[in-house]
Parts: structure tokens; C-alpha cells; sequence
């Protein structure tokens, strides 16, 4: 009896420890997964402030704990800069109050450490504090929380040296506008399409430049034209921010697939508080030859099998007319033979 008993209770734990087990090994995969990534999310991603020369002015950025375990770190705001024409801010790690587009150093944050529980959010108010002496124009600030003791995979962020840090970190940007007569200079660094094409729509690279200290944000449209005049096709700017002493691509395709003729490219754009424009205009032409050709040899394959149609079926009929006259001709020669045969006197 007791080994029965025994022999049930061993039977009826197998599945306990079973589940027990999976359970275990399905929350130390989620755990890893988390881990594996950064849980977290920042709201705004990007803002903008305006702010007079020493003035001081407050704003709140957050950051979301989305994983299900708590996230501990620290907070720190380091400059950053925008290079290449991808438009992607590399950190300026290391450096304070270099650079004339630093604010760094203008940044007053509430705590340096923080903790955010699982499915919580950290409410950050920093302070920005700007120097009675501070130059009119663009400060451009990374507010950013770093997760401390995990395996995370990470992108790699450019530092100044040139060296590659993993930096397990979600990233706010400010870009702070300090009040004053602001330079705003750009220039259409490349327009231009293929001078050809046989189909559309018609690849455009677009660059434009900033050369002021002041990033901007062009907006406008490439306007596509036959060559009467008439509009085509309109295509608006994406709207991209273009940092002091940087540039931006726009890859654009504008047009049908089918166009036929000479057509004109005109870029009107407008950037700044000014409203400051810039115009750019291209012809080029679109002829589908292949197309063409194609057609041409194929009405001409038509055209030539029905000639040989027609010359066939001629031949023929002159043929069986040719027949019809030899027969009609041997037809008159019995007619005779036998008219002479009717006519003849009997002896």
C-alpha cells in the first residue's frame, strides 16, 4: 500500500517538476531576450527651444521602461554634432564647452543615477542656463540615459578620436536657438537626373547645404514639366533637418513610366524664418527605344509576312487562272472538233 501510494506521488510530481521546469526555462529566455536589447523608449526624441542670452528656461524629457524588469543608469548630456549626408548625430563624448555649437555645459539636470521600475517612466526636468556673452545661433545638446550592468546589443556611436564605443543608451536631442541675428545661408550643392531615359519615373539626387549657424529645414517640391509648359508631376520635399556646416540628400523619383518627349526639372524650395529660396532647373529627354524598336520590328515582321501572304495567294491565282484558260482553250478546240464532225456531209 505504501509502495503504491509512493508510485502515485512520484507519478503525480513528474508533470509539477515538468511544468515548473518550463516555466523556469520560458522566464529565463524572456529575461535574456530583455536583457538582450534596450527597453526603452524617449519622448521627445527631438525638441527645440528658443531662448534669449542669459536666460534659463526648463523642459521635460521622458524615458519608458517597456521590458519587464527594472532599468537602473545614468543620465548625462554631452554635445553632438551632425556630419555626412545621412543626417546621423555622432555624440561628442569626453568633450565640454568645445566647439561653437556646444551647450553642454549649459544643461543642469535633477540627478545623475536614476532607476525606472518595469512599465514606468522617468520624468526628467533639466534646465538649460545660457550665458549672458552666448552667440545668436544653433546649440545642439544629447540628453541620454545609459543602462549600467547589462548585455546589451548595442549600436556603436562615433566618438571624436575616431575610436568605436558600445554605448547601451537611448538618446534625446535638444537643439537649443540662442535669440539674435541668425546667419541662414544654403546653397543646392547637386540637381541633377540622367540627361536620358527610356522610362520613368526619373531618379533626382538632391543636395542641399548649410552654411549658416543655424540648422534648417527646407521645404518645397521638384516640379516635373513638358516641353510646352504644362506640369506634369509634383513631388514635395521630404522634410529633413540640415545642420550648420552640413549637408542632406533627397533621393527622389518623380514622373509616369511611360513619357515620351522632352521634359524640364524645376526645384523651388524655401528655407529659413526669412524664407530665403532656391531654384534649380534641368531639361532631359525619355524616349522608350527599346520599346520602340520593338513595335517597328514587329509592325515591320507583319507588314512583310503579309506581303508573302499576298504574293502566295497572287501565285496562286494566276496560276488557276492559267489552268482555266488551258482548259477553257482545250474546251473551244473539242467544240470545233466536233462542230466539224456534226457538219461533214454523209457519203
Amino acid at each position: 500500500m505504501l509502495k503504491t501510494a509512493y508510485s502515485h506521488k512520484k507519478i503525480f510530481s513528474f508533470p509539477i517538476l515538468f511544468v515548473s521546469f518550463t516555466l523556469l526555462l520560458f522566464y529565463s529566455f524572456t529575461l535574456a531576450h530583455a536583457q538582450d536589447r534596450l527597453p526603452l523608449v524617449v519622448a521627445p526624441a527631438r525638441q527645440q527651444m528658443a531662448i534669449d542670452p542669459g536666460e534659463s528656461q526648463s523642459s521635460i524629457i521622458k524615458f519608458f521602461n517597456e521590458s519587464i524588469i527594472p532599468v537602473s543608469g545614468t543620465l548625462k548630456a554631452v554635445d553632438f554634432i551632425v556630419s555626412g549626408v545621412e543626417g546621423k548625430p555622432i555624440l561628442l563624448e569626453g568633450q565640454t564647452g568645445g566647439g561653437k555649437y556646444s551647450a553642454s555645459t549649459w544643461i543642469s539636470l535633477p540627478y545623475e543615477k536614476a532607476a525606472i521600475p518595469s512599465g514606468a517612466v522617468l520624468t526628467v526636468q533639466f534646465k538649460v542656463n545660457v550665458p549672458k556673452n552666448a552667440l545668436p545661433g544653433g546649440r545642439y545638446v544629447a540628453i541620454y540615459f545609459e543602462q549600467a550592468g547589462a548585455n546589451i546589443r548595442a549600436t556603436t556611436t562615433p566618438v571624436q578620436s575616431g575610436e568605436m564605443t558600445i554605448t547601451p543608451r537611448i538618446v534625446g536631442l535638444v537643439n537649443i536657438k540662442v535669440s539674435g541675428p541668425v546667419t541662414e545661408s544654403a546653397s543646392v550643392r547637386e540637381f541633377s537626373a540622367p540627361g536620358f531615359a527610356e522610362f520613368g519615373p526619373i531618379p533626382v539626387t538632391l543636395e542641399i547645404a548649410n552654411a549658416g549657424n543655424y540648422h534648417i529645414t527646407p521645404q518645397g517640391q521638384v516640379t516635373l514639366s513638358d516641353f510646352t509648359g504644362r506640369q506634369i508631376k509634383q513631388v514635395a520635399l521630404e522634410e529633413k533637418n540640415i545642420f550648420p556646416e552640413s549637408s542632406r540628400i533627397y533621393d527622389i523619383k518623380v514622373g509616369s513610366r511611360l513619357m515620351i518627349g522632352k521634359f524640364k526639372l524645376t526645384l523651388n524650395a524655401a528655407y529659413g524664418e526669412t524664407g530665403q529660396v532656391l531654384t534649380r532647373t534641368l531639361s532631359l529627354w525619355v524616349f522608350p527605344w527599346k520599346l520602340a524598336l520593338a513595335i517597328i520590328l514587329g509592325i515591320t515582321i507583319i507588314i512583310l509576312s503579309g506581303i508573302k501572304i499576298w504574293k502566295g495567294l497572287k501565285g496562286k491565282q494566276e496560276k488557276l487562272e492559267a489552268e482555266l484558260k488551258e482548259e477553257i482553250s482545250e474546251v473551244e478546240e473539242l467544240k470545233e472538233k466536233f462542230k466539224d464532225t456534226v457538219s461533214s456531209p454523209k457519203p
